[in-house]
C-alpha cells in the first residue's frame, strides 16, 4: 500500500537540494543584476496641452468648426494623417504625429546622429517608438518622450510643442494671406461699383433737381438695403469658407441656411401686396409714386447697399491683414516639460525581483525533478533509457 505524501516530504526534498536551489538563485539573480546595470538608462519627460478654447482663432478661422474645415482642406498639403473627423484635441495629436512636426524635432534634436539611423524612415520609426502622444477623456493632449539623457528628453518635448506652434502659425498666415487677397479683389470691385452708383445718383439729382424722397420711403429703403447688404456679406463669408471647408462643414451649412432665410425675407418685402402697389413692400400705391421718385429711391438704395458692403469688407480686410502677420502663440501649455530627476528605464528592482522569483521557482522544480529521477525503480529507469535510445536513433 502506497504511503501518502505529506508537506514534510516536500520540505525534505527542498532541504536535500538546497545547495542547488541557492546556487541557481544566486547565478540567475546575479546575472539579472549585471544585465540591469548594463542596460542603458532612459529618461521620460512629459507635457500637457490644452485644446483651443471655443471662440479662439487657433488656425486662422473663427470658431472650432471653421478651424476643422481649414485643417481638412490643408491636410493633403501638410501630410497630416487622420483628421477627417474627431475633436480639436484629436487634430492636435494628429499634427504632432505628422511629418512636418517630426522633421522639425529630428532636426532640432539632431536625432539622426543620436539614433545612428541610415534612412529618414528609420528615424521616423525610432522617434515614434520613443514618443507617446495621447488624448485624455478631458480633451487634454499629453506628450511623453524617452531619451538617453534628461536634457534630451525635455528638449524633444519642447521641440514638439515649438514645431506644433510654428505649423499652426504658418497655417494662420497662409489662410490670412488668401483671405486678404480675396477681400482685396472684392473691395476694389465694390469701390468701383460705389463710385459708379454715386456718380449716377449725382447726375440724376442734378438733372431732375431732386434731393430726397418722401419720408415714408426712407425706413423701407433702410430695411431693404440692410437685408441686401447682409445677403452680400453672407455670400462673401460663404466664399471664404468654401475655399477651405467642405459642403458638409457645419459653418457652411449654417451660412447657407441664413442666406436662404435672408433671400426669402427680401422676396417677401419686394413682392408682397397686389399689383397696384410699388414692389418694395410699403403701403404707397404705385400710381401715386412719381417715376422720378422711384428711380431716385432705387439709386439711393443702391448707394446705401454699396456703402454698407464697403464698410463690412473693409473691416474684414483689416482683420485678414492682422491675421496674416500676427505672431501670438497658438498652443496652450497646461504642464510644461521638466528635467526628469529619475530614470524611467530600466526598472532594476523589478528586473531583480522577477529574476529572483523565477530562479527560485526553477530551482525548486529542478530539485523535485532530480529527486524523482533518483527514486525511480530499476525497471522504470530501463524504460526511460529505451525512450532515450529511440530519440538518439531518430
Amino acid at each position: 500500500m502506497e504511503r501518502s505524501i505529506s508537506i514534510r516530504d516536500y520540505i525534505k526534498v527542498i532541504v536535500k537540494w538546497r545547495k542547488l536551489i541557492i546556487l541557481n538563485v544566486l547565478i540567475i539573480t546575479s546575472l539579472a543584476v549585471i544585465i540591469s546595470l548594463i542596460i542603458p538608462k532612459k529618461y521620460t519627460s512629459t507635457a500637457s496641452l490644452l485644446p483651443p478654447l471655443p471662440g479662439t482663432e487657433a488656425f486662422g478661422v473663427t470658431g472650432i468648426s471653421g478651424m476643422t474645415g481649414a485643417l481638412r482642406g490643408l491636410s493633403g498639403l501638410t501630410g497630416i494623417p487622420g483628421i477627417s473627423g474627431g475633436t480639436t484635441s484629436d487634430l492636435f495629436a494628429a499634427i504632432l504625429e505628422s511629418r512636418p512636426v517630426m522633421d522639425g524635432v529630428i532636426k532640432d534634436c539632431n536625432l539622426r546622429d543620436i539614433y545612428k539611423t541610415k534612412t529618414i524612415k528609420a528615424t521616423y520609426e525610432k522617434l515614434s517608438k520613443h514618443t507617446d502622444i495621447k488624448v485624455l477623456p478631458e480633451e487634454i493632449v499629453t506628450i511623453a518622450t524617452i531619451a538617453p539623457s534628461p536634457k534630451l528628453a525635455k528638449h524633444m518635448v519642447d521641440s514638439y510643442i515649438k514645431n506644433l506652434d510654428d505649423l499652426n502659425k504658418n497655417l494662420v498666415m497662409s489662410i490670412g494671406k488668401k483671405n486678404r487677397i480675396f477681400l482685396e479683389g472684392r473691395l476694389k470691385e465694390v469701390k468701383k461699383n460705389l463710385e459708379i452708383i454715386e456718380d449716377s445718383l449725382k447726375r440724376f439729382q442734378e438733372l431732375h433737381k431732386t434731393v430726397s424722397i418722401e419720408d415714408e420711403l426712407e425706413p423701407v429703403l433702410e430695411a431693404v438695403s440692410d437685408i441686401k447688404a447682409q445677403i452680400i456679406a453672407k455670400e462673401v463669408i460663404l466664399g471664404i469658407l468654401q475655399k477651405y471647408a467642405t459642403e458638409e462643414n457645419p459653418e457652411v451649412i449654417k451660412v447657407k441656411s441664413e442666406l436662404d432665410e435672408l433671400n426669402k425675407r427680401l422676396h417677401n418685402m419686394e413682392y408682397s401686396g397686389d399689383s397696384e402697389h410699388f414692389g418694395i413692400g410699403f403701403s404707397v400705391p404705385f400710381k401715386n409714386v412719381p417715376n422720378v421718385g422711384l428711380q431716385l429711391a432705387r439709386l439711393t438704395r443702391d448707394v446705401m447697399i454699396q456703402e454698407k458692403l464697403f464698410a463690412f469688407l473693409t473691416e474684414q480686410y483689416e482683420q485678414a491683414k492682422l491675421q496674416e502677420v500676427k505672431d501670438t502663440p497658438t498652443v496652450n501649455i497646461l504642464e510644461k516639460p521638466t528635467l526628469p530627476e529619475r530614470k524611467s528605464h530600466p526598472k532594476r528592482r523589478t528586473i531583480v525581483l522577477i529574476a529572483f522569483v523565477f530562479s527560485l521557482s526553477v530551482g525548486i522544480l529542478l530539485a523535485f525533478f532530480l529527486n524523482w529521477t533518483q527514486n525511480l525503480e530499476p525497471e522504470e529507469k530501463e524504460k526511460w533509457k529505451e525512450i532515450r535510445m529511440m530519440l538518439k536513433r531518430k
